[in-house]
């Protein structure tokens, strides 16, 4: 006996997916390979708190406030939260506010002109360590490796500091051997003139690193002279 199957019937999966909701329909229907999820946007009411969709024309089920279309947060106004006016039902949501980009000199770290100009009076006095006995190219080193891009005032004196104090120190190497190779052809005569033109050096070297720190701290430039540019 031969039954015929009448091609309008349900089939039994259309009838478990009639049934059975989005659940069956995710059961019997296989997921495009790639297709993204078909999401909706949602955000809270301003006026009851309800869970509201930012699809274009969309209503709050409980007051019916308008949701205009958006990217799915919620917006706040001037103050950080919606006004009275705004919660009324019926007012529409108010526009997404970007924040405000971030500062220049915030992005690279830069430092005040105020603090540029402490950096670089420390720049200048920290050369009196050669007093100490430490070479006096080491107080400007250190400063400049480690603020040369906190600001261009602190990058350009501290290398002038740095650059003055290696040539102060060559000169003072180049006074030595001067006056020791003069003292021995004079038989110690020469140190007559050595011992004076050592100590005048010494002060004119303290006095300009003074000099340059004073007119640091009022935001000026300042050039050593007889300073050989070992850094640029």
């Amino acid at each position: 006996m031969i039954l015929a199957v009448r091609s309008d019937a349900p089939s039994v999966a259309a009838q478990f997916t009639v049934g059975s909701g989005a659940r069956a329909r995710d059961r019997y229907d296989p997921a495009i390979q790639g297709a993204q999820p078909e999401t909706t946007p949602y955000a809270s009411c301003p006026s009851c708190g309800s869970a509201v969709s930012l699809s274009p024309g969309a209503t709050c089920p409980t007051c019916g406030a308008v949701a205009a279309g958006g990217s799915g947060q919620t917006a706040p106004g001037a103050d950080g939260a919606f006004g009275a006016g705004q919660a009324a039902a019926g007012a529409p949501f108010p526009p997404a506010q970007s924040a405000p980009p971030p500062r220049p000199d915030a992005a690279v770290g830069l430092v005040s002109d105020s603090k540029a100009r402490d950096l670089v009076l420390v720049a200048h006095l920290s050369a009196l360590v050669g007093l100490l006995g430490i070479p006096s190219p080491l107080g400007p080193l250190v400063l400049w490796l480690a603020k040369r891009d906190a600001h261009p005032f602190v990058d350009a004196q501290a290398k002038e500091a740095l650059n003055f104090n290696l040539s102060a120190l060559l000169y003072t190497v180049a006074i030595f051997v001067f006056g020791f190779v003069f003292t021995v052809v004079t038989f110690g005569l020469g140190i007559v003139f050595f011992i004076p033109l050592v100590l005048g050096a010494m002060i004119a070297w303290v006095v300009l690193v003074v000099v340059a720190a004073v007119k640091a701290s009022k935001g000026e430039l300042f050039r050593y002279p007889l300073t050989i540019r070992f850094v640029r």
